[in-house]
């Protein structure tokens, strides 16, 4: 089995997936200090509230477009959209602009999660979730449309919405395959049963009528090239210099999400490679009209590199063995920015940074809002709203892992033609 094709079942099967099954969601929290991990969203509002200001900001900088969706890749429990939805509150031709959210999420029980958490917040300022098929030139003034997608593949590019995404620990849970070179070609490192690995070489009478231990599982090397190693591990010219005996992990999952998020913002669909020189006629026809535009963020682990040895998982906050408890443990790697960004400049989308957690919350005042938020609190509170924030901006920790990619539209304010514009704060 290819490791993405592990990933996928261990992560998103209904029965048994790390996300997609109920009973497993039911017997651990998956998320928060009680469970397996805990995001940046989930440690602070103000991390959600400083990535408003961002999209505040690039939204002003648009001319304020009266028609606004919201794309948001792995909500999770909804924490981070309705931290920027209240932030988008005290803006109200902000938030009264905001007219669809679109989201990513194939869990069932993340969705019932979801809309609990959207129904209460917007009910605050007054918004309430419309039918999600309502066209939104039908909206009433004060209704949202709110949509649930299982796939990324499956939420359309509109050119007459100014469009924000956002991917916040999305890409570094996409499939990887890992490939290793040799003298004689690359090899894929597959996962195999290990039917050694817990021998039973005499049975006893105690023994009779009991399972035998299922065989655990191990990393093993293809006896020669796949039509992955080929594709992308043996032509390309970033892996060329590395020595037999080497790794790489590639993820093409992320190229594809990556490539769609630039057509979400741009709002143009992108032209594949043998479209360059005669495109189709309906493709002429969607990149000829108009569009809004938007812009984006992702926020992941990782760095502008590819790596060798991320793949990992976690279970109760520890460092656990991939291989062990499939479907119980959450599965990651890190993420390489700069192969994202060469599939969103296969669109008209630009790319900014990335930047440090750190560098990008900092810049955007995180001080002044943790000191505001610590004034305003009661004295029992005040501690740990600051310990909060500090974590998020911890230089050994979460502030530097994090990096901050910025997406633009080719639809610029001050920038000439042809030219990205400055962007704060990615300049």
């Amino acid at each position: 089995m290819t490791i993405p094709a592990y990933m996928q079942a261990c992560l998103t099967n209904p029965d048994y997936g790390y996300y997609a099954s109920k009973s497993q969601q039911e017997n651990s929290r998956i998320l928060g200090t009680r469970g397996d991990f805990i995001t940046s969203p989930e440690i602070s509002q103000v991390f959600g509230e400083l990535l408003a200001v961002f999209f505040i900001s690039r939204w002003q900088s648009a001319g304020a477009p009266k028609n606004v969706r919201i794309v948001e890749l792995g909500p999770g429990r909804g924490t981070l959209l309705c931290d920027m939805l209240r932030t988008f509150s005290a803006f109200p031709d902000m938030i009264s602009a905001i007219r669809s959210i679109e989201l990513i999420e194939s869990s069932p029980l993340f969705i019932e999660q979801q809309e609990a958490n959207l129904s209460a917040t917007l009910s605050r300022f007054g918004r309430s979730i419309a039918i999600a098929d309502t066209p939104v030139d039908q909206l009433a003034p004060n209704d949202l449309r709110v949509e649930w997608f299982a796939s990324y593949e499956q939420v359309p590019t509109e050119p007459n919405a100014w469009t924000i995404v956002v991917a916040h620990e999305f890409f570094d849970a996409l499939p990887i395959h890992i490939f290793e070179k040799h003298i004689d070609g690359w090899r894929e490192v597959m996962v195999d049963v290990n039917d050694e690995s817990k021998p039973v070489n005499v049975i006893k009478a105690s023994d009779l009528g009991k399972p035998r231990p299922e065989p655990g599982l191990r990393y093993v090397l293809s006896p020669g090239p796949t039509a992955w190693t080929q594709l992308l591990a043996a032509k390309s010219e970033r892996f060329k210099a590395l020595q037999p005996g080497q790794r790489v992990e590639i993820s093409p999952a992320s190229w594809t999400v990556a490539r769609k998020i630039g057509e979400w913002v741009s709002g143009y669909p992108a032209l594949r490679p043998d479209q360059a020189q005669a495109p189709p006629p309906d493709v002429i026809d969607k990149r000829s009209k108009p569009s809004l535009g938007g812009c984006g963020l992702v926020i992941d682990y990782g760095g502008m590199r590819f790596f060798s040895d991320s793949f990992r998982a976690f279970r109760a906050h520890k460092l656990v063995d991939p291989l062990e408890m499939p479907g119980q443990s959450d599965l990651t790697a890190n993420v390489d920015f700069t192969f994202l960004m060469h599939a969103i400049h296969t669109t008209n989308a630009y790319t900014y940074g990335p930047l440090s957690q750190q560098d990008f919350l900092t810049a955007l005042g995180l001080s002044l809002r943790v000191k505001n938020l610590v004034e305003s609190n009661r004295a029992d509170r005040q501690a740990e709203i600051q310990r909060a924030a500090n974590r998020l901006i911890e230089t050994n920790g979460m502030g530097t892992q994090y990096q901050v990619m910025g997406i633009s539209s080719p639809h610029r304010a001050t920038a000439p033609e042809g030219e990205p514009e400055e962007v704060y704060p990615f300049i």
